[in-house]
């Protein structure tokens, strides 16, 4: 008899436990989310710009990378003060291109290409804040502003000495 009581018990937990899986299970989403892709990732100007690096980059053996955010590239040692404020600053965050090294995809540089956008105020505080960033951290950025024209060979020297001056401080 007691085995009986111990059965009904635990068919009564089983049936418990299935019930409440079935409950507490997530109902799966039916509809239909509404994002839509871009047509582009890169606007016109940056599209223009990227091609000019592309070229860059072949020529030197970086890797070229566009809209790369800021936690990608930057960490914040633990036990520091505001950590996570300081990690909310910089998580939706990016910035326009970063040149690798082609070996190890270490990050070299960082390019801002900078538009009209840039004179407002906010933006000038944004760009204030990754600048120093950046520099805190030690990866160099180059601001470029937007032009019709590029001479790929002053944007080569521009790069080259960037990369260069931070190869020396390391």
């Amino acid at each position: 008899m007691n085995i009986t009581i111990l059965v009904i018990i635990l068919f009564v937990i089983i049936i418990a436990l299935i019930l409440a899986t079935k409950f507490f299970e997530k109902k799966k989403e039916t509809t239909k989310f509404p994002y839509k892709k871009k047509d582009y990732l890169l606007s016109v100007a940056e599209k223009e710009f990227y091609n000019i690096l592309r070229i860059v980059g072949e020529k030197n053996n970086y890797l070229l990378f566009a809209k790369v955010r800021l936690e990608d590239l930057l960490w914040i040692p633990k036990h520091t003060d505001n950590r996570g404020g300081l990690r909310n600053r910089i998580k939706s965050r990016h910035v326009d291109f970063l040149i690798c090294d082609k070996d190890d995809v270490r990050p070299l540089l960082v390019i801002e290409l900078d538009d009209s956008s840039h004179e407002r105020t906010n933006r000038k505080d944004r760009d204030e804040f990754v600048n120093r960033a950046l520099h805190d951290a030690g990866l160099p950025i180059l601001h470029q502003k937007v032009q019709h024209n590029y001479i790929p060979g002053k944007l080569v020297e521009e790069i080259a000495r960037l990369i260069e001056n931070q190869k020396i401080k390391c």
